[in-house]
């Protein structure tokens, strides 16, 4: 019987689950382990295939050199899915070692890919795939979206309840796509506009089983909770309000969350639902208080619209919470204050903040690769006496002080805690240098990808 290990960086992705899911229930041999890149690629079990998720350019640039050191030690077919292949010459210009990767919805391709590897069949039989050949990136027909009714159950390990993931042990797939466009976002352009949901009788059932497996706190995700159901309407709070109750008869009220709710989709009958039977808290994608970023997010929200959900949800016993990005292109001194201004106004009880990340295959992407470095904040010296005293980009003193706005209004008693902002500090350079890295290495792809075009 053929052995196919799953592997996944640091902890177990619910894609990676999935993909070894359908692996197992078309008759191969699966196991799923997790991997950093420490691990020595000697010590993993021997297997015929090899099939790797991952899920961030910045994944592609930390684990290039230990998937080719497994290529090398192992000389058997390397496989890479999940959403770093929505444009598969990320992957197969760093990897050379690399067979084929899975482009888009994997659960299908995926056992029709590893036949053909077996086999030595032609991967051009294969839809959904990317590979090289004389130096070439070939890609084969697109596969069609999976129908959610018929998506297999996930392989779940067994030590599945020690990780921790925002606080659950996993988040569970409820719907695929989003009615929104936010030009930074990779789900509607992985997943499409439209709205595909799963039965609630086959959430239920997957829920059972992970609690069964021993996670006991469970998320749901799936673009934005909000959304479940609604087919070609905005939405369907019945729906919503169904599925939210009916996982909290299975899991409890307090190991149940639903976190990601747009502004503009929360409405009071959902909020409720989420006090009565989730833990309560809701991430709404803020973004930003300026109305002129906001438009050139395509985030389709007024910033009218974002005070008004937070203080309904506070209103209704929601623990309402926002996310934040900083330095997207265009945004003045004047947009940033902006931001500041809605953050110090908003009764929010959690503040998450990201400079912005061009993700390859969004509009945000583009632009950024289209943009000079100089015009990059990332890139820019900050050359108040903090930004020089610290050594920070424009980007990173930006994140750096929307945190801090972001702790002061939630503890005003404790403002003074240097080690708070030490911590703050450290994470606002850290994630300019990593995405310093990831900005360098789309301007480089789309520059491949656009001489190619040309020529």
């Amino acid at each position: 019987m053929t052995k196919v290990l799953v592997l996944t960086p640091e902890v177990y992705s619910y894609g990676s689950m999935l993909i070894a899911g359908a692996l197992e229930k078309a008759g191969f041999r699966v196991s799923i382990m997790k991997f950093t890149a420490k691990a020595d690629v000697n010590l993993l079990p021997q297997a015929d295939v090899y099939a790797i998720g991952l899920y961030s350019t910045l994944h592609v640039l930390e684990y290039k050199d230990w998937i080719s050191r497994l290529k090398s030690a192992r000389d058997k077919p390397v496989i890479v899915g999940g959403p770093v292949t929505q444009i598969p010459e990320l992957v197969l210009t760093n990897m050379n070692c690399v067979d084929a990767v899975v482009v888009g919805e994997g659960e299908e391709t995926i056992v029709e890919l590893v036949n053909a590897l077996i086999s030595k069949q032609d991967l051009d039989s294969v839809d959904g795939i990317a590979y090289n050949s004389q130096g070439k990136v070939v890609k084969t027909k697109p596969r069609e979206p999976i129908d959610m009714e018929k998506r297999p159950m996930p392989k779940i390990p067994d030590d599945i309840g020690e990780q921790s993931i925002r606080g659950a042990h996993v988040y569970v797939e409820v719907s695929r796509g989003c009615k929104g466009s936010c030009s930074f976002c990779q789900v509607p352009r992985l997943f499409g506009r439209e709205v595909r949901s799963r039965p609630i009788n086959k959430i239920v059932d997957e829920v059972k089983l992970f609690k069964k497996k021993g996670a006991l706190r469970v998320a749901i995700s799936g673009g934005t909770t909000s959304f479940y159901g609604c087919g070609s309407s905005w939405l369907d709070e019945k729906e919503v309000v169904k599925l939210l109750k009916s996982l909290s008869r299975v899991l409890g009220p307090k190991n149940l969350s639903a976190p990601d709710i747009r502004v503009d989709a929360a409405t009071d009958g959902i909020l409720e639902a989420i006090a009565k039977y989730t833990i309560g808290w809701v991430f709404f994608g803020v973004e930003s208080g300026s109305q002129k970023i906001l438009n050139k997010m395509r985030k389709g929200i007024k910033v009218e619209e974002i005070y008004d959900a937070v203080y309904r949800a506070r209103k209704l016993g929601v623990k309402p919470a926002g996310s934040f990005i900083v330095a997207y292109p265009g945004e003045t001194k004047e947009n940033f204050e902006e931001t500041v201004t809605l953050v110090k106004n908003l009764p929010l009880m959690d503040h998450f903040v990201s400079i912005a990340e061009p993700i390859p295959g969004t509009p945000l992407a583009e632009e950024v690769a289209d943009m000079r470095i100089s015009e990059n904040l990332l890139f820019v010296n900050d050359d108040s006496k903090f930004g020089r005293l610290y050594g920070l980009s424009v980007a990173e003193s930006r994140a750096y002080q929307l945190m801090i706005e972001g702790y002061r209004v939630r503890s005003p008693l404790i403002i003074g805690d240097v080690h708070i902002a030490k911590l703050f500090l450290q994470e606002a350079k850290k994630q300019g240098e990593d995405i310093r890295k990831c900005t360098m290495e789309v301007k480089k792809l789309y520059s491949l990808l656009r001489g190619r075009h040309e020529a």
